[in-house]
């Protein structure tokens, strides 16, 4: 969402969810503004734009800008508009926001501002995989750990934690968390217990590196909770090893290693 602050902040406008259309060669020599707001859509013209603008938008809309396409179609409207209206009403998410905002590093804070919406979505059990997939594209694996992270609640429930017991503590983990994510192991559809097992290992590994005291594996849908299941019976040596605690609702599974 942080391409659309800047966006703002280039043309000076209000964003009210319009529909946003990147225009080249207009050939409407009557249109001599460098955007036009007609209803709920913003018509930018890029020809009309000074070199110094033109530059910039570049850079905030990328290939989209090269290509001369809209940076939103129509179908995607309904989505800017939650968007918009998810920063202005953050609700609880606010207090989350608020606590990392000064602590992160900027593209994270983005990655879990983008992270704290696809929760939402996910809690009123509406699709979320084109979301994912714009996070993971956008904020590459980091992204993708955050998100996974922020769904499960570890911002709320580990990070803010540690953070007020130990400051030294929050800035020795955090960003191992966020790169390598060693407490959490999340199953999908594609992953073989093989995978799965050998992926278990290694958060054991690193998470008794950096002293994180559990390890998680969660998994959605009956599918991946049969395959946790099975890896779970099928390593039975690995995990009797470990205190462990099985959590399972409404198609979630969680199963907590202690070590």
């Amino acid at each position: 969402m942080a391409w659309l602050d800047k966006l703002k902040a280039l043309f000076n406008f209000e964003l009210n969810a319009p529909l946003i259309n990147i225009t080249k060669n207009s050939g409407n020599s009557n249109l001599g503004k460098e955007y036009v707001n007609s209803g709920e859509k913003i018509d930018i013209l890029f020809d009309n734009l000074s070199k110094e603008k033109q530059e910039k938008l570049k850079l905030i809309l990328k290939e989209k800008v090269e290509e001369g396409s809209k940076l939103l179609e129509e179908k995607s409207f309904g989505l800017l508009r939650e968007l918009i209206n998810f920063q202005r009403t953050k609700g609880e998410d606010k207090k989350v926001l608020d606590f990392f905002q000064n602590l992160i590093p900027k593209e994270d804070f983005e990655a879990l501002e983008s992270s704290l919406y696809l929760r939402r979505r996910f809690q009123e059990k509406r699709d979320v995989s084109k979301l994912k997939e714009d996070i993971r594209t956008r904020f590459g694996d980091r992204g993708k750990n955050i998100s996974n992270l922020c769904t499960a609640g570890y911002f709320e429930n580990f990070l803010m934690p540690l953070f007020n017991s130990s400051k030294e503590g929050f800035d020795n983990i955090y960003n191992v968390v966020v790169s390598r994510s060693p407490m959490a192991i999340f199953v999908h559809s594609a992953m073989g217990e093989d995978q799965i097992t050998r992926d278990i290992k290694t958060g054991l590994e690193v998470s008794k590196k950096y002293g994180i005291k559990f390890l998680h594996i969660h998994g959605i849908g009956d599918q991946n909770i049969r395959t946790i299941k099975r890896c779970i019976y099928e390593n039975k040596e690995l995990f009797n090893y470990y205190d462990k605690e099985i959590f399972e609702n409404n198609g979630i599974i969680i199963v907590e290693l202690i070590l």
